[in-house]
């Protein structure tokens, strides 16, 4: 029983650990000292789920304005308000918790581009539920040397769900996907800057 519950435990630690894998291209040695960047946000190509963004949008607006009218297109705002709004917040926070570099909107010497290559908006109806994940490259930019891309860091699978379970949202739970790639970007700076 007891070799049982240390393969039990040996395999839920794999599992984790084989869940989000990070590629580092260049050198993010480039942040060392710095106390602030700008970074900033898009979502250029990217897939939800099996489909393109768009695609996405029509579905969910459509399905929405058949069971209601007006539901699509409420669903439709909340779904680019939290592009512009909460997921960079998220990031931001936990990026600057953890680095303690700060982000800031106006142009810094280093710009931080983030880029939503795939997202899994994932759900919860509470006996069942799959965790929220996106695949995120961020591109580190000299803005004073014409834009030179210093690093690229690729995220891939950033898990976003509560400790708790109550992230019946979608922006909840990818919110908190968000939240682990800053978390996880703020870590490899301050590897490389020590």
């Amino acid at each position: 029983m007891k070799k049982l519950s240390l393969l039990a435990i040996g395999l839920c630690a794999c599992l984790f650990a084989s869940a989000q894998k990070v590629i580092v291209k260049g050198d993010l040695k480039c942040l060392k000292g710095v106390d602030a960047v700008s970074v900033n946000f898009t979502y250029d190509n990217m897939q939800v789920g099996k489909m393109t963004e768009a695609d996405y949008i029509t579905k969910k607006t459509t399905e929405g304005n058949e069971k209601e009218a007006g539901r699509g297109d409420k669903w439709r705002e909340a779904w680019e308000s939290d592009k512009q709004n909460v997921y960079p917040a998220k990031f931001r926070e936990l990026f600057t918790k953890h680095s303690e570099i700060i982000c800031k909107d106006e142009k810094q010497k280093y710009d931080i581009q983030v880029n939503t290559d795939f997202f899994e908006p994932g759900f919860n109806v509470g006996v069942m539920r799959q965790d929220a994940y996106i695949n995120v490259t961020i591109r580190i930019l000299d803005t004073e040397n014409s834009n030179r891309e210093v690093a690229t860091v690729q995220i891939l699978k950033s898990l976003g769900y509560t400790a708790m379970g109550y992230d019946f949202s979608v922006a909840d739970r990818v919110g908190e996907a968000y939240a682990r790639a800053g978390k996880v970007l703020a870590g490899k700076v301050k590897k490389a800057c020590k």
